[in-house]
């Protein structure tokens, strides 16, 4: 199976109903289909076939949908780009992905033409609701929407995720066609998805939790979607009770933001809360289940895999675990020469499974770097307790090596977010005399609470072992954060190394 015959599967099998509701617009899944197979007879006529990459620029809109399924379907691979990059950025990511055409729109649009005479293959710059270049409707006018009979298997590449390029330079993972589709199988059965779900989407979709779950995830199902622009806390709960959603995914961040809602809204349709893409605190998990009823489904995966880990659907929930490994994947944790550690030991997770990508788009040696025998390092420190629940304890690269023993940053970061003034908490590692490393926490407070350093210093120490309590506490207005709410641990050791 493919995501292209997969999804035509569910255009046919529905075609009559309500696919997303945008903008107070009702699309079905037979319009979906038929402005896609346009958009991918138009890209034939343009000269770009089969194993091309054509890039997505813009906000979340009818037009993305289109072009990403028709791409799809024209065997062209497709580059999702955050909105937030800058123009260096997109040079970059234009050109080591060799896209040939471009989707952008009139907020995005400016950021591609300051680079413009620097990108090397770029052909096409097509723009939606903005008459510059060719604008979309004139794109996709006069082709046929028909199936456009283009043979895909599932060893052919669908998409390419960049990463977050937290360490040097963002690389492209690969994603084939059989690695996505396995995958949303393996959610389909985990969070028990079906054609009478209802979505409410309000995360980008250029990122793979939703544009590769939630809206590969609708057309997998045929469940139908809420699709929103960008996220609003309380209009979430608004849409929830007045659409009578069932499904709604999620970051932290969000969930915090939601937690901060006073009104009371009806979210008595919904079955399932997931979060991922960033640690959920038990805190958060905690007051969320007070509030709402709901125990958060928390899951992990990364641009390289799709979804690795969720939670069960039926089962008990652990939180701060980020649950079992889906079906099909394989994991294990190994120390030093990738020898398997005893459950509840840290280490390196390693994973295996049909999900795991193709390899990272013009760098073979990067690739052969990331495998062991066979096993995808996944650059994850964590650790399995006796029932086989996977928790994260942080990047590889966040470990900090105090007086030669190791700390976690997630483990004392849980500890400083149960703090009672405590909204969340980021800690790094800073150059230590004695040491070689010491802990700082940056904090984010409650608003209208107050703490002070030598209060969560004793508040960790009564809780951790003395080795891993901060020695230095930094109050910030906020954390620096990507998109999608993971911390940007990077920027917050640029500023201490400037200071």
């Amino acid at each position: 199976m493919t995501l292209v015959s997969s999804f035509n599967k569910t255009f046919e099998a529905y075609k009559g109903k309500a696919a997303i509701e945008f903008d107070n617009n009702e699309v079905t899944f037979d319009e979906v289909n038929k402005r896609a197979n346009e958009v991918a007879n138009a890209l034939s006529k343009a000269g770009i076939g089969k194993g091309d990459r054509v890039a997505i620029f813009l906000s979340n809109s009818m037009e993305l949908v289109y072009f990403f399924v028709g791409a799809l379907k024209n065997g062209s691979i497709v580059v999702p780009m955050n909105i937030s990059f800058k123009g260096m950025e997109v040079k970059y990511m234009l050109n080591d992905s060799g896209a040939k055409a471009v989707l952008t729109d009139k907020e995005t649009l400016p950021i591609i033409k300051n680079v413009l005479p620097e990108l090397k293959g770029l052909k096409h710059i097509i723009t939606a609701g903005c008459s510059e270049f060719t604008d979309f409707n004139d794109f996709i006018s006069g082709a046929s929407d028909g199936e456009p009979g283009v043979e895909i298997n599932g060893e052919d590449g669908s998409i390419i995720f960049y990463t977050s390029g937290t360490t040097g330079r963002s690389k492209g993972a690969l994603l084939s066609h059989r690695n996505m589709e396995s995958d949303l199988d393996a959610l389909k059965e985990a969070w028990r998805l079906t054609d009478k779900d209802r979505l409410l989407l309000a995360l980008p979709l250029y990122h793979i939790h939703g544009l590769g779950v939630a809206l590969c995830g609708s057309f997998y199902n045929g469940y139908s979607l809420v699709l929103r622009k960008r996220f609003d806390a309380e209009e979430t709960l608004k849409l929830i009770q007045d659409k009578k959603c069932t499904l709604f995914m999620g970051v932290p961040t969000m969930y915090i933001k939601i937690l901060e809602v006073n009104e009371k809204y009806d979210t008595s349709s919904m079955r399932l809360f997931i979060s991922g893409s960033a640690p959920l605190s038990a805190e958060t998990f905690k007051e969320f289940k007070e509030k709402f009823g709901h125990n958060i489904l928390e899951r992990a995966g990364m641009s390289e895999t799709n979804m690795n880990f969720s939670n069960p659907y039926h089962g008990k929930r652990k939180p701060g675990t980020v649950g079992l490994p889906l079906k099909g994947v394989k994991v294990k944790i190994v120390g030093k020469n990738f020898r398997e550690v005893p459950k509840g030991r840290e280490g390196d997770i390693l994973i295996k499974g049909p999900n795991v990508f193709k390899g990272y788009w013009n760098a073979p040696e990067k690739t052969k770097e990331s495998f062991h025998d066979g096993w995808f390092i996944t650059g994850d420190v964590g650790k399995i307790d006796n029932d086989g629940y996977i928790t994260f304890l942080g990047r590889s690269k966040d470990l900090i090596i105090s007086g030669g023993l190791n700390i976690y940053p997630a483990e004392v970061e849980e500890v400083v977010n149960s703090h009672p003034a405590v909204l969340e908490s980021a800690i790094i590692g800073v150059p230590d005399k004695y040491f070689g490393e010491a802990v700082k926490v940056f904090v984010v407070l409650k608003k209208g609470k107050k703490a002070a350093e030598e209060e969560i210093i004793a508040y960790c120490k009564e809780k951790l072992a003395s080795y891993k309590k901060p020695k230095y506490v930094e109050f910030i207005d906020a954390l620096p954060k990507n998109s999608m709410g993971k911390v940007q641990k990077n920027v917050l050791r640029e500023r201490e190394a400037s200071k």
